[in-house]
Formats: structure tokens, C-alpha cells, sequence
């Protein structure tokens, strides 16, 4: 499986956007909005310089932005996340053509979904909005499905040419309700969230990157009110594992191999490490997998060793 390129590119590129973007609103004429593409296809085979051929004969002008074709295959759950980070940090006026797994439907649905920070979402309806429409307020949704826009129906074309082509329309100009009809609905994960209760804070891991370090969903805010304090030691219960970890503030709070929790100051979220380590192939955990905090009986100081 492939490792993922990381996010310092979608960092470094969305500052460069605010002046490349267009001026006009999601939906109007005369713009040409950037693309930022996501997928899990990799770099090795056809199918990125398909889909951006695609996306260039529908919009020979296009501004394509590659944020990851590395995201694991089939992990839609590290899409979600990876969408989130991205338009959290992007600007207004951007699209974002989001392909990973889409065949987990046995009629894929596809979708154009936009927020009030005019943005505007190409995906297939599979759960890739999860984060995106738990963080941002959502304007609207159409599913796509106006013939006239394709040279075939669209249950015989795959991903990449019912989404390049809409994608490409849409940053040029086209209206979300072209795309086709709307909907009150999409689907979402079921995501554990942080609530703190009867002494226990559970979450749920959203990230595991290129380290194997596993980035949760509990904020350094929640961290703060469930208590935590750097030089804690906790209990962490996560897939089949009972795990006895420091809370603190660098990896090198522990010795070498040793299991710390600290909160990470890139993403302000907690993050399960080892020090010199990978806590995701120790613990067998993935993007998904839920996960609950406890105070160790002892609250001492895990020692060094």
C-alpha cells in the first residue's frame, strides 16, 4: 500500500490560491475556479493523467491543484479526513473533485455539494463529506444525474469521467443545480465523537499517517476539560488493545519505543505515538477505528526506562 504524500502541498498551495482564484461566487459566470484533486489512484498508472485529460478538454483553461492521489486505496475514511484538512485550509471559490472508492454502491451515486465559504464538492456519495459537512455549514446538494452533460448514460461512465467532466463545468462557471436534481440527504460516517462522560473520553481515530503516528478526533480543547495534563498516565482501549501511555508534549517525553499521547500542534488534536515508532502497525489501528481514554488508577508519571 502506498504512503500518502502528506499535507504540507494542500498548505503551501492554498496561500498561493487566494489571489490565483476566481472572484465570482460558487454558481456564477465568468470565474474559472481551481481544481483540487484527491483520489486514491496512485502515480504509477493512467488513471491521474486520464482524469485531468478529461477535466482539460472540458475546460482547456482549468487550474488543477493535485492535493494527494495517495490516499490508501479504498480508505474513505482517510479521504474524509484529508477533504476536511484540505478545505479547511483552502480558499472561497475552489472545487474539489474527491475520488476514492467510489464503487461502494452497487449504483454509485455521484454528488455536487457546496458550503457557505463557496466551495464546491464533486464526489461520489459514499461518506468522503463526512468532515466536511460536520465542519462547514452546507448550501446545497445535487446529485448528479442530467444526461445532457455526457456523450453516454451516466451508469456506464466510471468515476473519473462523471466527475472530471462536472468538476471542470462547475469551475468554469456552471450552476450546482445543472448538474442535476437535488437532495436532502448523503451519507456519513458514524463517527464516535468526543464527549466526555462517567470518566472515560472516547473518540475516534480520523488519521494515520505517514509516521504511523494516529491522529484522533479529540481536540486539545476537550483534552483540556476532560484534564489531561502533560506527565499523566492513561489507559487507552483501541481495537483489541489495552494500552498503558503518557500524556505529554513531545515524542521525546518517553524513551525509545515507548507509547505516548500528546496533542499535536500541526492539527490542535490528540495524537497516539510511540517514540521512534509506529503505533499504528503495533496496535493493528486504522483511520475509523474507535478508541476510549481513561485515567490510569495511578496517575504518576510513566518513567522512563
Amino acid at each position: 500500500m502506498l504512503k500518502n504524500l502528506g499535507l504540507l502541498p494542500i498548505l503551501l498551495l492554498s496561500a498561493t490560491l487566494i489571489t490565483a482564484g476566481a472572484t465570482g461566487c460558487a454558481g456564477q459566470k465568468a470565474m474559472n475556479m481551481p481544481i483540487v484533486l484527491l483520489t486514491d489512484f496512485g502515480v504509477e498508472d493512467y488513471r491521474v493523467p486520464q482524469l485531468k485529460g478529461i477535466i482539460f478538454n472540458s475546460n482547456p483553461e482549468a487550474k488543477i491543484v493535485d492535493a494527494s492521489h495517495n490516499v490508501p486505496a479504498f480508505d474513505v475514511f482517510t479521504g474524509a479526513f484529508m477533504l476536511d484538512i484540505a478545505a479547511r485550509e483552502f480558499p472561497e471559490n475552489v472545487v474539489f473533485i474527491g475520488i476514492i472508492a467510489p464503487y461502494t454502491q452497487p449504483e454509485p451515486v455521484y454528488i455536487v455539494l457546496t458550503t457557505t465559504k463557496n466551495q464546491v464538492f464533486v464526489l461520489p456519495d459514499n461518506g468522503l463529506i463526512t468532515y466536511v459537512a460536520k465542519n462547514m455549514t452546507v448550501k446545497s446538494i445535487y446529485r448528479i444525474s442530467n444526461e445532457k452533460l455526457f456523450d453516454k448514460p451516466i451508469k456506464e461512465l466510471v468515476a473519473e469521467r462523471v466527475q472530471g467532466r462536472v468538476g471542470a463545468l462547475m469551475a468554469k462557471g456552471y450552476q450546482p443545480n445543472d448538474a442535476g436534481t437535488p437532495l436532502s440527504s448523503y451519507n456519513t460516517f458514524d463517527v464516535q465523537e468526543p464527549v466526555i462522560s462517567t470518566g472515560k473520553l472516547p473518540g475516534t481515530i480520523v488519521y494515520i499517517d505517514h509516521f504511523g503516528n494516529a491522529v484522533t478526533n479529540i481536540s486539545r480543547k476537550t483534552a483540556d476539560e476532560y484534564g489531561l495534563k502533560p506527565g499523566d498516565s492513561i489507559r487507552l482501549k483501541c481495537a483489541q488493545s489495552e494500552i498503558l501511555a503518557k500524556f505529554g508534549t513531545i515524542y521525546s517525553d518517553v524513551s525509545q519505543g515507548k507509547e505516548i499521547v500528546f496533542v499535536s500542534n500541526n492539527l490542535d488534536m490528540l495524537q497516539l505515538s510511540i517514540n521512534l515508532g509506529n503505533f499504528a502497525d503495533k496496535y493493528a489501528v486504522k483511520a475509523g477505528t474507535k478508541l476510549e481514554i481513561y485515567r490510569a488508577e495511578s496517575n504518576r508519571m510513566v518513567p522512563k526506562e
